[in-house]
């Protein structure tokens, strides 16, 4: 269960990195503080001074700029709010891999007056390819507008949002629609793992040099809710698995006691023999931690099996539908993930518990006069 929710954290922030934030985002704090509103101020205007600061850095693989903004997708009949998205599709690619989950058609270039959209917004709305689409939007000056165009393909991606609310279209002309000349909202980064902290503290120095108010966060950052949910689930979770911990431990502790006090004739011997009470205790102290580590090696051994099946093929849930639209950031399977730290932490306690456990049964027999220990009085 640990590694499969912890499987589930993983491609739930791989998700958010990979489809809809990059690994940081760059931005006016007044607009970052906004941006679930889609506002069309603070915006960014692509000046040398920006790039500037985003050249010659170490790690940093791409950018994407992207203008941000809310509309109403109409086709002829019904109208629904969604999020337009003004990207520039081979800058785009080089951040995201939305492209990879295109299900028809193809991504569109810049110039072009096409759209491309999540399929269950496209089933929701009765749209197919090369069908025409209106946006409407409010310009920057508070003026009503619209873009028309043309279906050009359709995603299926382990994001709902992306799945069922969003309009992508080329980064021009959305900009001209919406007048807002060359500015946009934000830039997407992608940096080589490892390199996030670093690369944002650069970014951020760059821009205090040049004397700008732009600001890097992180997609930690943007995503606080999420990081906030996966933490009470996974505390929700630990309860659960601490209680199976604990019947576990239980389990253990009445076997060494058994043991021990079921072999109260033998101790009564060893005691007649001439060993004292600390020597008895030794005995039976080194024979449960044997018994702790072959229990905790077999229980180990059986875990990372199922573990690394998990990790390798993964748990198929095709079966139970579209994942996705329950908000479950999975396509057909869900795989598991190692951690190591687990398997270390049951296996030392599996032998604390069975050798603490081993004292108390241990001495009271030891403590016992031979003769009674040997009779059973």
């Amino acid at each position: 269960m640990d590694s499969m929710m912890n499987g589930m954290e993983e491609m739930s922030f791989e998700n958010i990195k990979n489809l809809e934030t990059g690994n940081i985002q760059i931005a006016y704090p007044d607009y970052w503080e906004e941006k679930e509103e889609l506002p069309l101020e603070n915006l960014i205007y692509l000046d040398q001074d920006v790039q500037e600061s985003l050249e010659n850095i170490d790690g940093l693989s791409g950018i994407s700029p992207e203008l941000r903004f809310s509309a109403h997708l109409n086709n002829g009949i019904d109208e629904l709010p969604v999020m337009g998205l003004g990207i520039d599709p081979e800058h785009y690619k080089e951040v995201f891999t939305t492209g990879e989950y295109l299900v028809a058609g193809s991504m569109f270039t810049l110039g072009e007056y096409k759209a491309v959209i999540g399929e269950k917004l496209a089933q929701l709305m009765d749209l197919k390819i090369n069908d025409y689409i209106t946006l409407l939007v409010r310009t920057k000056d508070d003026t009503f507008n619209t873009i028309d165009v043309e279906m050009a393909g359709l995603l299926h991606t382990p994001h709902p949002m992306v799945n069922a609310g969003t309009v992508f279209v080329p980064l021009d002309i959305a900009q001209q629609a919406l007048n807002v000349g060359n500015s946009i909202s934000l830039i997407a980064v992608k940096v080589k793992p490892g390199y996030e902290e670093n690369i944002t503290e650069t970014l951020n120095q760059n821009f205090r040099r040049k004397d700008s108010n732009l600001r890097a966060y992180s997609w930690r950052e943007s995503a606080e809710t999420v990081i906030a949910l996966s933490a009470a689930k996974k505390a929700g979770i630990g309860l659960i698995l601490s209680v199976v911990l604990l019947i576990g431990i239980v389990g253990i502790i009445n076997n060494v006691v058994l043991s021990a006090l079921e072999r109260t004739e033998e101790i009564g011997m060893m005691k007649a023999l001439g060993m004292r009470e600390m020597e008895i205790v030794s005995v039976f102290m080194v024979e449960a931690t044997g018994i702790g580590i072959i229990g905790s090696l077999v229980g180990c051994l059986l875990g990372a099996v199922g573990v690394g099946w998990l990790v390798k093929y993964g748990f198929d849930i095709s079966y139970a539908g579209d994942m996705t639209t329950y908000g479950i950031p999975i396509l057909n399977r869900l795989y598991g993930v190692w951690n190591l730290s687990a398997f270390g932490f049951l296996f030392i306690l599996g032998i604390i518990v069975a050798l603490l456990s081993s004292i108390t049964p241990a001495l009271w027999a030891a403590r016992k006069d031979p003769v009674k220990a040997i009779y059973h009085r």
